[in-house]
């Protein structure tokens, strides 16, 4: 195609790709499982979103300079909103709430004390046209903060429902659609390529160089034979069980 100028294509770019999937509002679910009274299926959810992490920030002062640096993160609690219907699949949902608070007595008010009566796992998956999964998020020690029974209004032909905010104290994810994620993870040690992973039974080669039962000291290299041609180092933080040649390691690849 004849170019018009020099400037910056002012087009839809990649954006113009033929095989591009946008994820979609949508085609989503969003399920709870792992409940002591039962899962909540996802066909009674109106509204729902995806977790919201804040990160902490220290400030670093010295002289004139000011920098800010990640600390630590914080899981934000999402809005997720039930159809109120009278179907016996909503029963593992009311189930949970008194649990939580026991709406149904008065006089008790019993709460539930330990995390597996309470707490369950918040599982949200976006699909594309085809119902094929793009990505999954699991939210784990899920749990409603907030219950909200919702207004009535006369000149209203709305439905009625539950608004749940819900707390969660920690979140995997995982992309089943696109480029694999491979974060790094820099330290005294030099930045990780796809973080640490565990070898089991990894050989010490030889198995005379370093005296059985010894603890190794963090960083210590071992480098398998088989991937020395790629210049790939293992970082053994073990210990070497007595009369054995081989050990079950966690270990960093590095570049």
């Amino acid at each position: 195609m004849p170019r018009s100028g020099n400037g910056q294509d002012m087009g839809l770019g990649n954006l113009a790709d033929a095989n591009l999937v946008f994820k979609r509002k949508y085609r989503w679910a969003f399920e709870v499982q792992g409940l002591a009274r039962g899962d909540i299926p996802a066909h009674y959810v109106r509204l729902a979103a995806r977790p919201n992490l804040q990160i902490e920030e220290a400030e670093i002062n010295y002289l004139h300079g000011t920098d800010w640096i990640p600390g630590k993160g914080k899981w934000q609690t999402i809005t997720v909103t039930y159809y109120d219907t009278n179907s016996q699949k909503m029963k593992p949902l009311w189930d949970w709430l008194a649990s939580v608070y026991n709406l149904t007595d008065a006089v008790g008010l019993h709460q539930a004390s330990t995390r597996s009566s309470y707490a369950g796992i918040g599982i949200i998956r976006l699909f594309d046209g085809c119902g094929t999964a793009l990505e999954q998020w699991k939210l784990f020690s899920l749990w409603p903060q907030a219950m909200n029974f919702g207004e009535l209004d006369y000149s209203s032909s709305e439905t009625v429902d539950i608004e749940l905010t819900l707390r969660y104290s920690a979140v995997e994810y995982f992309s089943q659609c696109g480029p694999p994620i491979n974060p790094a993870c820099g330290g005294c040690f030099g930045t990780s390529v796809g973080g640490p992973f565990t070898f089991t039974n990894f050989p010490l080669l030889p198995p005379s160089s370093l005296p059985l039962g010894a603890g190794l000291g963090s960083g210590q290299n071992l480098l398998y034979p088989p991937l020395a041609a790629n210049n790939i180092n293992y970082l053994n933080f073990g210990v070497i069980p007595p009369n054995s040649s081989t050990l079950g390691v966690t270990i960093l690849k590095t570049s």
